[in-house]
């Protein structure tokens, strides 16, 4: 028999109960997993958000809440030695158009079009096409804003309300007031306000400065704030430059250069250096062709680009092709010749070679020169400038008569060890180190060259500059060396940096880099240099009142027919405080005459050595150097006519000559009744003057005749004629071998009878003469 249980009721309660309170459990625990599970959810969705998209989400609210404007330092302004602005940065404004803001500020569109179309001159159809770009928030419509438009534009933004979609920032604008001045030396900067070529891009980092930043609180209409936030960073300026330049020097290197490009019809420009040989400070440097650095791009050759436009509307060339000798014009009209073109010097080279034979004392005053016009080397025969030869000549001479074979002798005496000693000596085989971009080197032989018949021939082509290139602020550094005392410099062009503040930042000085000659052998060379101007093939340089030093070069290139006429000079030549070195690139020959269609001789003594005298002297006024006259010079310098009208022909007589004047009459009074040139007028000293004896002197105008080719002879009867003066210029001392080449008023003008004219007159060698 099963014995049953009985189950009190308070039992099943209890049971009721254990489960009503499992079950509870579970759905706590339940809940608790769930609640676990969303939470871990929404702590990886809250560490994603502010931990992993922090950046993102906190750029998003700054820029929802905050307008943040660039500020742009001032870039430094460069100034040349005395202190004129070259380059300078002014402020103007760039005009931003925030699409986004446009669309959700249910900003009238068309009004905003047709207000920029009618201030800016924008195109409607692009403006509207970026006006769809809901997405952007920063579209540049405009840089370069000038005040006058911008204030223009402050006005249509209040007009309409558009300041959260349409604003201006502040930006800068380099300008150069001298536009082509000094171009290739200067440089200018880019699209993105970098320095691009130049000073500009040598010194970027000292003259760009340090941008600023303001911060400013905006609110959902697009309002500023400026109550609520605003944080502002200062910009930092950029230093300010002090230049060597000096830019009336730089006019007058500039304009003799683009002046001996039209007269001898150069082909392929030219260049020119001026610099203190005492320092190496470079008070001058051009380049031609230049370029306007306030719109740089344009090219300065317009025939070129008029050509090119040409062939491209014809089809004759692609789009490519056009664009990439855009490209090609430009690059050639950018790049300093002075530093990065290289070419044989020629016999400008000489001094050098000069200057080390006088140092290991293998030639001197009294060593002696045989030239036949020719010389033969390991069985090559070399020319002489002059193919009839110089016959018997002692040194000076031979450095006056830049002749070939003198100076074949002299690499010959000298030795292939010691002429290579003196070439590394002198640095032609390293850069200068000037304190501008883009500096090359030229070519020479090595030591091992120097050997064996080739050797032998090497030298001797050495010894006169040939199948050796330089580049000329090279070659001026080195010759400067040899007429300073004997020192090798560092040549700049950057004298001073300093702050926004104006303080000294840095401050240039001579930087010696060896010795290469001793101070007498340098004197010794500014002798014989001296006396090239004075007897041999650089007397066109010669300026009354001053002595000058010089060399002569004419180079033969690689391309027939192309030469380079050159002459470096400096000045005074006792104590030089100027050195120059001009070129010529490629005169335009005429058939095989060595001759231009103007009828000068190709030639750096015909060519280089005038304009470069010119220029020397223009310079020297200047810097105010005191002229020292000889006797001669002082007969022919210039004198104030006095008046004897109402004399008689003794008195006036005596009272003319006494101020160093003839004079001629004309008519039969006792007295003089007028006179030409009236009293008062400066002539040239041995003038003769006209005196009108009861009658009174013709007023009509003359006709200025056209002098080139005239000799001094011929120039002065002409002028007698009719009543003009003469003041002559250049060489001189053979009146009727010596031709005019230049006159400062045109033929066919019409001027009064007492005018003086200036003529240069140049002496024309009757054979070819490289030197």
């Amino acid at each position: 028999m099963r014995l049953r249980k009985t189950i009190k009721p308070t039992d099943r309660g209890a049971e009721r109960q254990r489960a009503n309170s499992s079950m509870f459990c579970r759905i706590i625990i339940l809940m608790i997993v769930f609640g676990a599970v969303i939470f871990m959810g929404l702590l990886v969705r809250l560490f994603y958000l502010q931990v992993i998209q922090h950046d993102f989400y906190e750029e998003k609210a700054v820029s929802q809440q905050t307008r943040s404007t660039t500020v742009t330092a001032d870039r430094g302004t460069i100034y040349d030695a005395k202190g004129n602005i070259l380059a300078i940065s002014a402020t103007v404004q760039t005009l931003i158009l925030s699409p986004l803001d446009v669309q959700e500020d249910n900003m009238d569109q068309d009004a905003i079009v047709n207000g920029l179309v009618e201030i800016l001159g924008l195109d409607a159809d692009k403006l509207r096409e970026r006006l769809q770009k809901t997405n952007s928030a920063y579209e540049i419509l405009r840089k370069n804003i000038e005040e006058d438009q911008a204030d223009e534009l402050r006005e249509f933004i209040a007009k309409y309300h558009l300041s959260a979609g349409l604003y201006l920032v502040p930006d800068s604008k380099r300008y150069y007031p001298y536009s082509t001045m000094a171009s290739q030396v200067i440089g200018f900067i880019n699209a993105d306000k970098a320095g691009a070529y130049g000073i500009e891009a040598k010194y970027e980092d000292e003259l760009s400065g340090e941008s600023g930043r303001v911060v400013i609180a905006k609110n959902a209409a697009g309002t500023e704030m400026l109550s609520r936030y605003a944080n502002y960073v200062d910009a930092v300026d950029g230093d300010n430059l002090t230049l060597t330049i000096d830019a009336t020097i730089q006019s007058y290197a500039e304009k003799i250069l683009a002046e001996g490009i039209e007269t001898y019809d150069i082909q392929n420009g030219g260049f020119c250096i001026v610099m203190n040989p005492n320092t190496g400070a470079v008070l001058a440097m051009a380049s031609s062709p230049n370029y306007d650095l306030n719109d740089y791009s344009t090219l300065t050759d317009t025939e070129l680009y008029t050509s090119l436009k040409s062939q491209l509307d014809s089809g004759t060339i692609t789009e490519d092709e056009y664009w990439a000798q855009i490209s090609s014009a430009q690059l050639e009209q950018w790049r300093d010749k002075n530093l990065g073109d290289t070419y044989e010097p020629g016999s400008t080279f000489k001094a050098l070679v000069l200057a080390a034979a006088l140092e290991e004392g293998v030639v001197d005053d009294n060593t002696m020169f045989y030239c036949p016009g020719y010389a033969v080397v390991a069985g090559t025969r070399i020319n002489c400038s002059k193919h009839s030869g110089h016959g018997s000549q002692n040194l000076a001479q031979a450095v006056q008569n830049s002749c070939n074979p003198a100076f074949i002798a002299i690499g010959q005496k000298l030795g292939a060890e010691k002429f290579y000693d003196y070439m590394e000596k002198y640095g032609l085989m390293e850069k200068t180190g000037i304190d501008l971009p883009s500096e090359t080197v030229g070519q020479l032989w090595s030591r091992e060259d120097f050997t064996g018949d080739y050797g032998i021939t090497s030298l001797a082509t050495a010894s006169f500059g040939q199948r050796l290139t330089v580049t000329p602020i090279r070659l001026i550094t080195s010759i400067a060396s040899v007429i300073n005392g004997g020192y090798l410099l560092t040549p700049y062009v950057v004298q001073s940096v300093t702050d926004s503040d104006g303080n000294t930042v840095y401050n240039a000085e001579k930087q010696v880099v060896r010795q290469t000659v001793s101070s007498e052998v340098s004197s010794k060379v500014r002798e014989i240099l001296e006396s090239v101007v004075s007897e041999g093939t650089g007397k066109n340089a010669y300026q009354a009142g001053y002595r000058i030093g010089g060399k002569t070069g004419t180079s033969e290139t690689l391309v027939e027919g192309r030469y380079i006429v050159s002459f470096m000079g400096f000045a005074p030549a006792d104590d030089p405080q100027v050195i120059v070195l001009l070129a010529y690139d490629n005169p335009k020959e005429v058939g095989s005459t060595n001759l231009t269609a103007g009828g000068y001789y190709i030639s750096g003594g015909n060519m280089a050595a005038p304009m470069a005298g010119q220029l020397i002297a223009e310079i020297l006024d200047y810097m105010g150097v005191e002229k020292e006259y000889t006797e001669d010079e002082l007969a022919s310098a210039d004198v104030t006519v006095p008046n004897v009208v109402g004399c008689t022909e003794e008195a006036a007589a005596e009272s003319l000559q006494s101020n160093g004047l003839s004079y001629r009459t004309v008519g039969s009074g006792a007295t003089v009744t007028a006179q030409i040139p009236a009293k008062g007028a400066t002539i040239p000293g041995n003038s003769e003057v006209i005196l009108y004896m009861g009658e009174q002197a013709p007023t009509d105008e003359v006709e200025v005749p056209d002098l080139s080719g005239m000799t001094v002879n011929e120039v002065k009867e002409a002028f007698s004629s009719l009543g003009l003066y003469l003041r002559s210029t250049g060489t001189t001392d053979s009146p009727d071998v010596d031709i005019a080449n230049n006159q400062d008023i045109n033929a066919g003008s019409m001027v009064d009878r007492g005018t003086v004219i200036e003529v240069r007159f140049t002496n024309q060698v009757t054979d070819w003469d490289p030197g």
